[in-house]
């Protein structure tokens, strides 16, 4: 499965908008491998300002417009 972590404008997120897409085998560990790349700033928050299966960020128009102005910052993979 593929998961989404969009990032806003908290100057303390990796990226000013725009996204990091992750596939791995669950939800889970897509989690697990975002977090190794990008720490939670606070105990079980993830660092980004939300995250999204592929199908839900597939009916939002980030893909063609992107995220406050910024696409994919990254792919990663498990």
């Amino acid at each position: 499965m593929k998961v989404f972590y969009t990032f806003g404008s908290d100057e303390h997120f990796p990226f000013c908008g725009g996204w990091v897409e992750v596939e791995a085998p669950s939800m889970k560990k897509a989690h697990a491998v975002f977090r190794a790349h990008y720490p939670d700033r606070t105990p079980g928050t993830l660092n980004c300002s939300d995250y999204y299966t592929e199908d839900q960020f597939k009916k939002s128009d980030m893909l063609s417009t992107g995220n406050r102005g910024a696409f994919c910052h990254r792919k990663l993979s498990a």
